[in-house]
């Protein structure tokens, strides 16, 4: 269901405006992904790119918030899951137990039940847009760092998405039933292809210790150009 827009006070509009006028990065703080947050970041990105005459990026970069910031607030709820579970992420066949369990709770209230759950925990997802008239930078962060198995998965999903040229196949041929297919990292490069911009422009990252970072570039003019690293060595550790 989509999201009404009476939902956002004033307030919010109102800050969001300032910072387009003004291009000032604005942080949106979240528990959950729920339809009043994928509204305001779906419209927000829309008049950035308004603003700067490349409307034609709107569907493309709102699919890649919207696929970054949901993987980040499943991570948090993952942890949660898996603590209330007691399950050991060591153990290989614990945490196939754990995923199968986490795969069984994804319904249309857990952003709400579990967004509650993290917000008590103070998981969070901070999704920052810093932003002119030459380029967008996203940043999805949550205050939880991957695995070492969750982030060499993540590599070989980014690596294998990357050189992936049909959908169909990439589904037949890479299916993860621990983590997921992957469909939704795939359809988001795919997308940044089609609009023109490099897939490297998206680098997920973790230090192993306190925090998970998905972080995009977005040029908004030909002479501009982002700092790309190779998107199956993106994640990284420091």
């Amino acid at each position: 269901m989509r999201a009404n827009p009476v939902m956002l006070s004033e307030k919010v509009i109102e800050a969001a405006n300032k910072a387009i006028d003004s291009e000032e990065r604005l942080i949106v703080k979240a528990y959950g992904f729920i339809p009043v947050t994928e509204f305001f970041m779906r419209d927000f990105i829309k008049k950035i790119l308004t603003k700067f005459n490349r409307p034609e990026l709107a569907s493309a970069v709102s699919m890649l918030i919207k696929e970054l910031t949901v993987n980040a607030a499943k991570a948090n709820f993952k942890k949660l899951l898996f603590l209330e579970n007691s399950i050991d992420v060591k153990n290989p066949a614990d945490y196939e137990r754990g995923m199968k369990l986490f795969r069984e709770a994804i319904t249309d209230t857990m952003p709400f039940e579990y967004g509650a759950k993290a917000k008590e925990a103070s998981l969070n997802v901070h999704t920052s847009f810093d932003f002119d008239a030459e380029r967008i930078i996203i940043e999805v962060k949550n205050n939880l760092p991957m695995s070492p198995i969750e982030e060499q998965r993540v590599r070989e999903k980014l690596r294998q998405a990357m050189e992936c040229e049909d959908i169909a196949d990439f589904m037949m041929e890479n299916v993860d039933e621990t983590e997921g297919a992957g469909l939704g990292i795939i359809l988001s490069l795919m997308a940044l292809k089609s609009s023109a911009i490099d897939p490297h422009a998206l680098t997920i990252s973790t230090d192993f210790k306190n925090e998970t970072i998905a972080r995009v570039e977005i040029p908004l003019t030909d002479s501009y150009k982002p700092q790309l690293r190779r998107a199956h060595d993106a994640t990284v550790a420091s």
